[in-house]
Order: C-alpha cells, then sequence, then structure tokens
C-alpha cells in the first residue's frame, strides 16, 4: 500500500499508461478481427458465386427437426494468477457420439477451398475475440484499480 500522496501519484500515472497501452491493445485486436472477418466474408462469397446462390445458403443449415449438437469451440472462464478473470478458447474434436458434428459437412463431401479458407479465417477471428474480451477485463481492473488510489489521494 502506498503511504505518500506522491506514491499514489506515481502508481495513478502508470495506471494510466497501462490502461493506454491496454487501449492501443484493444483498438488493434478489433481492427484485426474487423479483418479477418472481411476476409472471411469475402471467401464465402467467392465460395456462392462459383458454386452458386443455392449450394451455400441457408438450405442447408440445420432445421427445428435437426438432431441437437454442441459448439466444436467454446470460451471457458478461468482465474489468472491474480485471481482475475481469464477467458480462453477451448477447441473441441469432432465426436458425432458426443454431439460435436463439423458444420462445414453440411455443404457436402467435397467442401470448396475457398469455403475451407472462410471457416479457418472465423476460427481464427475466434481467438482474437477472446484475447481482445481479455484485453477488455485488465483494462476494466486497471481503471478500477485507478479509481481506488484516486480515493485514497483524496483521502489524505
Amino acid at each position: 500500500m502506498p503511504k505518500s500522496r506522491d506514491e499514489i501519484c506515481q502508481l495513478m500515472d502508470k495506471l494510466l499508461l497501462h490502461s493506454l497501452d491496454l487501449m492501443e491493445q484493444e483498438v488493434k485486436l478489433k481492427t484485426t478481427v474487423e479483418a479477418i472477418a472481411n476476409d472471411g466474408q469475402l471467401d464465402l462469397a467467392h465460395t456462392r458465386f462459383t458454386k452458386g446462390a443455392t449450394a451455400v445458403s441457408a438450405v442447408q443449415l440445420p432445421t427445428e427437426d435437426y438432431k441437437p449438437f454442441s459448439a466444436l469451440n467454446t470460451v471457458a472462464e478461468g482465474r489468472d494468477d491474480l485471481d482475475n478473470p481469464q477467458l480462453d478458447l477451448e477447441r473441441n474434436e469432432v465426436d458425432k457420439e458426443a454431439g460435436r458434428i463439423d458444420p462445414i459437412r453440411w455443404f457436402g463431401i467435397l467442401v470448396p477451398v475457398s469455403l475451407q479458407s472462410a471457416r479457418k479465417k472465423f476460427v481464427q477471428s475466434l481467438d482474437y475475440v477472446v484475447e481482445c474480451a481479455n484485453v477488455q477485463i485488465q483494462l476494466k481492473n486497471a481503471l478500477l484499480s485507478y479509481d481506488k488510489l484516486n480515493k485514497m489521494k483524496s483521502e489524505l
């Protein structure tokens, strides 16, 4: 615990600089997610163009009559060394018995390369989304710490 006003001010300065770094990192991650998602959407558009609009459409998606299935990628919440919340992306293997199916197979056995590329890009964007969420958690914690220090400073 800082005891003097100068120590508190120095800690507050460090927290603000750290917060600015986290904000910059968050913006970079969000622009990366946007770029990767746009590339994935272009790959989907390319697939629809080459295979035809009906070959890659909502018709292939499951309906109410379809057997329920589990996600291949899930987000799990854990704790880091300082007991702060930490999100992790868990990747599960395809397992029909466990209800985990590969959704790309809804579009046939011979899936176009552009559709496979789109899937890879969307899965890659999940990594960045989880990383961005972790940065947002760190930023929130840094700003809460700043507020506590500000209250301590005003009490001195």
